[in-house]
C-alpha cells in the first residue's frame, strides 16, 4: 500500500511538525484541530519551518509553495481521517484523551489506514484496547525539533501486527527518517529513558553543588555531546575498551563505584528542584537571549550539524 494522504490530528507544535515534514515530501496533508486559530497559528509556523529549510538547503528553492498547497485544513475530524492512509495522533499525552480519539478514528478511518500515536511514553497496548481494530494501531515517537532530527521511535502493542510495523517503517524511511524499532513496549521508549538517567544525574550535580547548570552544560555539550553524536553508548563502549569484553572486564570496578554515589530517585524531591531552577535562571544565555532566541540558536546549530553528520539529508 502505497501512502499518499496522511492526516495530522492536533495541529500543536508536534502536529505542524509533522505537517511540515509531510508535505516537504510531496504527500498530502490534511490537518486537524478543534480550533480555527490553532489551525492557523498551525500553517503561520510550518511555512516558517519550510522557509527554514529552504534557507540551510535542506529543502530546494521554491518548494515551501509547492509543500504548503499540499496542506488542507479542517475542523472535523472525519474530513481529516476518513481520506487518509495513514493517521498521526497529536494531542495531549493522556490515556483518557488518547483512548477516546482512537475509538472514534478507529470508526472513520477505512480498512488500511494505519493509525500512529506521536506519545513520547504512553503503551499502545492500552491505548488499542479501545479499538475494535487494534492491529493497525502504533507508536511513532519523533524527536523535538521533529522537522530537523530525522529519529522515529516505532513502538507496537500487544495487538499490533508485524505488518503495521513494517509498514510503517518502510513509510518512515521513505521520508528520509531513521526509525528504529522497540522490541518491547516500555514508558518513556529508548530516547526518553536516556534523557531521563542522563536528567536525574544533571539535577543530582547541580542540586548537591558538584556543579552549576551553566557547567553542568557545558560539560555535556563540550565533551559527550561532540562524541556521541559519533558513537552511541554500546559503540563506544566496544571501542574504549578495546571490545566490549574488555570494557565490561576492565571497567566494572570503576562504574561500580560511579554508581554506587548516583541517585536512584525516582521523583525529583522538592529542595533539589528549587536549587537547580535557581541555577538554570542564572545561566548566561538565559540572562543575554529570550526563549524563542534560544530556540532559533538550536536550530541554526542543527541545520549546521545535520548538513556534515548527513550529507544525503532527505530535503536535499
Amino acid at each position: 500500500m502505497e501512502i499518499k494522504r496522511v492526516a495530522c490530528v492536533g495541529a500543536g507544535f508536534i502536529g505542524l511538525g509533522w505537517a511540515t515534514l509531510y508535505s516537504s515530501k510531496g504527500i498530502e496533508v490534511i490537518l486537524h484541530d478543534i480550533s480555527n486559530d490553532m489551525l492557523g497559528k498551525a500553517l503561520k509556523q510550518i511555512k516558517l519551518n519550510l522557509l527554514f529549510l529552504e534557507k540551510h538547503r535542506l529543502l530546494k528553492r521554491g518548494c515551501t509553495d509547492v509543500a504548503l498547497k499540499k496542506i488542507k485544513t479542517t475542523l472535523n475530524l472525519t474530513e481529516a481521517v476518513y481520506p487518509a492512509d495513514f493517521v498521526t495522533e497529536c494531542v495531549p499525552e493522556n490515556y483518557t484523551i488518547n483512548k477516546k480519539l482512537f475509538k472514534a478514528m478507529d470508526e472513520i478511518a477505512p480498512e488500511h489506514t494505519i493509525l500512529a500515536s506521536s506519545s513520547s511514553g504512553l503503551l499502545m497496548t492500552e491505548i488499542q484496547k479501545a479499538t475494535n481494530k487494534p492491529e493497525r494501531c502504533v507508536m511513532t515517537h519523533p524527536i523535538l525539533p521533529l522537522h530537523l532530527i530525522p529519529l522515529v521511535e516505532i513502538v507496537g502493542g500487544e495487538k499490533t501486527s508485524k505488518e503495521t510495523i513494517m509498514k510503517t517503517y518502510k513509510f518512515m524511511d521513505s521520508l528520509g527518517r531513521t526509525p528504529v524499532v522497540l522490541n518491547k513496549e516500555v514508558p518513556g521508549y529508548i530516547v526518553n529513558r536516556l534523557s531521563a538517567a542522563l536528567w536525574r544525574e544533571a539535577v543530582s550535580l547541580v542540586s548537591t553543588g558538584v556543579a552549576s547548570a551553566e557547567d553542568v552544560d557545558r560539560a555535556f555539550c563540550k565533551g559527550i555531546g561532540l562524541r556521541d553524536p559519533i558513537f552511541g553508548p554500546c559503540l563506544r563502549a566496544h571501542i574504549a575498551g578495546g571490545s566490549i569484553e574488555g570494557f565490561l572486564d576492565k571497567l566494572h570496578e570503576s562504574y561500580t563505584e560511579r554508581w554506587k554515589t548516583m541517585e536512584t530517585w525516582t521523583s525529583i524531591p522538592s529542595s533539589a528542584a528549587k536549587k537547580v531552577i535557581k541555577s538554570v535562571h542564572e545561566m548566561n544565555i538565559i540572562r543575554k537571549k529570550t526563549f524563542v532566541e534560544i530556540e532559533e540558536l538550536r536550530d541554526e546549530k542543527l541545520a549546521k550539524i545535520l548538513k556534515i553528520m548527513l550529507p544525503k539529508h532527505p530535503f536535499y
